[in-house]
């Protein structure tokens, strides 16, 4: 696809955030927002940006190496990956693995980004192996935190996929089929077609717990139903500036977007309704962009700390079976991180690809292998 002016701009503002970012002369070391040192976040966040604009494929392959290896080195022996080094060899049960598994994720797809692989096999996988077991294991979540418990799921599917792909597990398919899809379907509220509402979550929490769990749908091109209740429930937790969240914020807003767009591509139902949310969207994704023209802000440029609501992020401590909110965000000294130089982009991509007509169209690179960027319009991840 042609690179229109818009698409340009977009791309630029995100690859100068991510320049700036950059720490010393190894490859892929990046801190995720100013004035703070080496991140984890910042190194797999940039592989995100790059590989939206093709990028990464124009950087030599030993680069590449030397980018992977900061992953690699983070994996322990049981296969799961932790931030610190005295880890590598403790074993953990499934039940301590509640700590590791959005830090695990982020790993397999950063790995996924550069085309590179773990040396070591995902051994912590093995008791999700069986499919009564893995059934359990899905519903034994708080649904009534749709969005803790579906990011938990989601990390889960993703080192399956990677189990299958990379050493071999060729039953991985038909165990989630038989597993995690009838748990998921039992999990899905047919009032307003998220996961998680009819339990107690209220509706923004059932959106965003919503978009960890259909990403699975679309990797695995399972049908996905109650359409019209989730497009009727998705408009409905859209804000009048066009935002997800007051202020706006890159985990929300992304997972509105994304919502929306997809559901277009299963859906006409209140096609002319989505239309004009999603050109709502885009209005107010552009309120992210820094003036300067480096990176995406936090918050909405018209907006001041009093419209801040500080969002939480969920965080499983060691030894706890529930999820702790910490909030965040509210901090009127941070105004960018990596991760709003990815989500502002690649909603403001997915938006173009539905209208058309908004003068943001490009090539961007949906790439399915990383499940926030995987969408029904893509193709299904099978593997024979």
């Amino acid at each position: 696809m042609t690179e229109t002016p818009g698409y340009q701009r977009i791309k630029q503002s995100a690859l100068r955030f991510v320049d700036a970012m950059k720490i010393g002369d190894t490859p892929g070391v990046y801190r995720k927002e100013r004035g703070e040192g080496e991140s984890f976040y910042g190194s797999y966040h940039a592989a995100h940006v790059l590989d939206l604009f093709g990028e990464l494929q124009n950087r030599p392959a030993a680069d590449l190496d030397i980018w992977a290896e900061q992953f690699q080195r983070r994996q322990t022996e049981q296969g799961y990956f932790s931030g610190k080094p005295a880890e590598f060899g403790r074993i953990r049960t499934l039940d301590e693995l509640e700590p590791v598994w959005h830090y695990t994720r982020g790993n397999l797809w950063a790995l996924r980004m550069l085309n590179r692989q773990p040396e070591r096999e995902l051994r912590f996988l093995e008791p999700l192996l069986n499919a009564d077991r893995l059934y359990r294991w899905v519903k034994h979540y708080d649904w009534r935190n749709s969005w803790a418990a579906g990011n938990q799921v989601l990390a889960a599917a993703t080192a399956l996929f990677a189990l299958r792909d990379w050493f071999g597990a060729s039953e991985v398919d038909s165990l989630m089929e038989k597993a995690i899809f009838p748990a998921l379907e039992e999990l899905q509220d047919p009032k307003t077609g998220y996961w998680g509402t009819q339990l107690g979550a209220d509706p923004a929490n059932g959106l965003f717990g919503t978009i960890h769990v259909v990403p699975i749908y679309f990797a695995l091109g399972w049908p996905l139903r109650h359409l019209e209740r989730s497009v009727d429930s998705t408009l409905a937790c859209q804000l009048p500036d066009g935002s997800f969240w007051p202020g706006g914020s890159d985990c929300p807003d992304f997972d509105g977007a994304y919502q929306l767009v997809n559901l277009m591509a299963l859906t006409d139902y209140r096609r002319d309704d989505v239309e004009a949310a999603c050109r709502r969207y885009l209005a107010h994704a552009l309120q992210h962009e820094s003036a300067d023209g480096v990176g995406w802000l936090l918050h909405r440029r018209d907006s001041k700390p009093a419209d801040w609501v500080p969002r939480p992020h969920w965080i499983w401590k060691e030894g706890e079976t529930t999820a702790s909110a910490e909030l965040r965000d509210e901090d009127p000294n941070r105004t960018h991180i990596m991760l709003g130089s990815w989500f502002y982009p690649l909603s403001i991509a997915l938006v173009s690809h539905f209208l058309g007509d908004t003068g943001y169209e490009g090539p961007y690179h949906f790439n399915s292998h990383s499940l926030h960027v995987c969408n029904v319009f893509n193709e299904p991840l099978r593997y024979s």
